[in-house]
């Protein structure tokens, strides 16, 4: 189940899309040609009817939902601003929201026949809705108005195709990187501000040195998510060298490694490496704790999306370091996978599937779309809208260099269900159970497999 490095995956996509522009292009058009912009007898037809793929004159209404914060909602609206401009006869009728509640709103809108006709959705969902059979349209039927060879191969086979069929594609990408404070780190750093933890002893032992030497600062911190996804499950992954829930329904550890995973957790927080986990955990995000604020950490790992996002407005010095590891792990651990996907609802009519897929070519792949979403969904996962973004020097200089540290840095593609909700409530009941001495790391890691194998049990029999 090993995937490829990202960095072979988006190294190969920058060259491709830099000699894509003379190459794409054994065709005379090197896009697929616009539908309002194509004569009626010229007019492509669709892979799945056989009928023109729509016209100038038909008026159709789409619905379009997604979730996220103002910067994502206002990016997206202008988008479908633009995109209107350009195609009079198509009106998308946006419905955005908060994270809280979206999963449940749109499971009962497929339930009910009232789904939006393209909608955002998470990584850790898409087997899920797969399951239900009522959510994805196959883009492979829409292939001559969507071009999926802008999105590289092994995401496609690891995170977007089920059965041989496209049913989701990458919005954006996202890899795991430590961002540390130059500022406060200085006695760390070489003389060109780098830091130096290649393993988890280093990366423990400037945090002591660092708490002694303040002892108001630590080396790291997280919010629950972020100690469980950044740091407890990587350094699993890193033991195991396997997915910690398998597509098969079975978990690539066993209590010895979990309980091992554990002994090394802890010691982030008896060797006052990071913030107590009571105190970290009170702040939903970097920006509402205290001590981030105040330059007082030393780093935060996180998706290399949202550095910029964290160190807004902060005035100290910042530098991007790779995950720590283990001396003998051959693998990092990290997240390299989709930051957020989207669908088209196969229970729309021809007309809106198509109306959708064409839009969402523009979305994904046009120079225009990717100058205003930027970066709000994650880094591009089409080739063509992160070179965009890299020619015009959208992406910030440390954002650039987390881009190469995660795409260069050897990892597994996410299981399945490892995002699932039930799973993850799991992981982290025993998380905390551990971190608070309710149970010892054996006794955690007896009860987490035990329990996991339970809601993977009952998972496999839906």
């Amino acid at each position: 189940m090993k995937k490829k490095l990202f960095a072979i995956l988006m190294t190969t996509a920058m060259i491709t899309s830099l000699t894509a522009c003379g190459q794409k292009e054994n065709s005379a058009d090197p896009t697929p040609p616009s539908v309002s912009d194509t004569k009626q007898e010229d007019r492509p037809t669709s892979e799945l009817s056989g009928e023109p793929l729509s016209s100038d004159d038909e008026k159709i209404t789409l619905r379009f939902s997604w979730w996220g914060g103002d910067a994502r909602h206002e990016a997206t609206l202008a988008a479908i601003e633009a995109y209107q401009k350009s195609h009079p006869n198509i009106t998308i009728e946006p419905e955005y929201s908060s994270f809280s509640g979206y999963y449940e709103k749109l499971v009962t809108q497929l339930a009910s026949g009232n789904a939006p006709d393209f909608f955002q959705v998470d990584q850790g969902w898409v087997a899920e809705l797969y399951a239900r059979g009522d959510a994805f349209a196959d883009f492979k039927n829409y292939g001559d108005v969507i071009d999926l060879t802008t999105i590289p191969d092994s995401m496609m086979i690891d995170y977007c195709t089920i059965d041989d069929q496209a049913v989701v594609l990458p919005l954006g990408y996202n890899g795991t990187v430590f961002l540390y404070n130059r500022t406060l780190l200085a006695d760390w750093c070489d003389d060109s501000g780098n830091l130096d933890i290649k393993t988890w002893g280093d990366f423990n032992r400037i945090g002591n040195e660092l708490h002694e030497k303040d002892p108001e600062a630590y080396m790291t911190t997280a919010i629950t998510d972020g100690y469980l996804r950044f740091i407890l499950k990587p350094m699993l992954e890193q033991i195991t060298g396997k997915i910690d829930v398998q597509d098969d329904f079975t978990l690539g550890f066993t209590e010895e490694e979990m309980s091992q995973a554990f002994d090394s957790f802890l010691t982030i927080f008896t060797e006052n490496t990071s913030q107590p986990y009571e105190e970290a955990v009170l702040y939903d995000t970097m920006q509402n704790n205290p001590l981030w604020l105040k330059g007082k950490i030393g780093g935060i790992f996180l998706f290399f999306s949202n550095i910029d996002t964290e160190i807004a407005g902060l005035p100290y010095d910042y530098g991007v370091a790779g995950m720590p590891m283990f001396a003998d792990s051959q693998l990092s651990g990290q997240e390299c996978c989709p930051s957020l996907m989207v669908a088209v609802n196969k229970n729309t009519d021809t007309a809106h599937q198509i109306a959708s897929a064409e839009f969402l070519d523009w979305f994904l792949n046009s120079e225009e779309a990717a100058l205003i979403l930027g970066t709000v969904r994650g880094v591009p996962g089409s080739e063509k809208a992160l070179a965009t973004l890299e020619e015009n020097h959208v992406l910030s200089d440390l954002m650039t260099q987390g881009v190469r540290i995660s795409n260069n840095t050897l990892s597994l593609k996410n299981g399945a269900y490892e995002l699932n909700s039930s799973v993850k409530a799991v992981f982290v009941e025993y998380m905390e159970k551990a971190i608070y001495g309710v149970l010892s790391p054996q006794e955690a890691s007896k009860g987490m497999v035990a329990d996991l194998e339970k809601v993977l049990a009952n998972l496999e029999g839906n």
